[in-house]
């Protein structure tokens, strides 16, 4: 189990646990909200925004289309993220966070910038 992202092409895959960690640096980094998920940090660099896409989209693998503007939205937040090391302010309260974490980020928002320049992205 896990998830696949279709874009133009080019895939994507997580798996359930991966997905699990990238999910909580999506929500600190303000690219998605809700779905009963709270940020942990309260950095306004990183608040969430009218483009923050609903956390549903990524807790599911139900066929979820993520279009290019939000593709170009998530690779921004993710690499912002990266540069701030918002990865290792998190490892201060997720105490089982992944060594690979920074490395899965980096290629989801590899990923999302493809997407963004082929038209988004399905959830599957």
């Amino acid at each position: 189990m896990g998830y696949d992202f279709e874009s133009a092409g080019t895939g994507h895959r997580l798996n359930d646990w991966q997905m699990g960690h990238v999910r909580l640096v999506l929500l600190e980094a303000g690219a998605i909200a809700g779905g009963g998920l709270e940020r942990l940090f309260g950095n306004e660099q990183f608040a969430p925004s009218a483009e923050t896409l609903p956390a549903g989209h990524f807790s599911s693998n139900d066929g979820w289309q993520v279009t290019a503007a939000q593709s170009a939205f998530i690779a921004a937040r993710l690499r912002a993220a990266l540069t701030a090391d918002l990865i290792g302010d998190m490892a201060l309260f997720y105490y089982d966070q992944p060594t690979q974490l920074r490395e899965w980020v980096d290629e989801f928002a590899t990923f999302n910038e493809h997407a963004a320049a082929h038209g988004g992205y399905k959830v599957h």
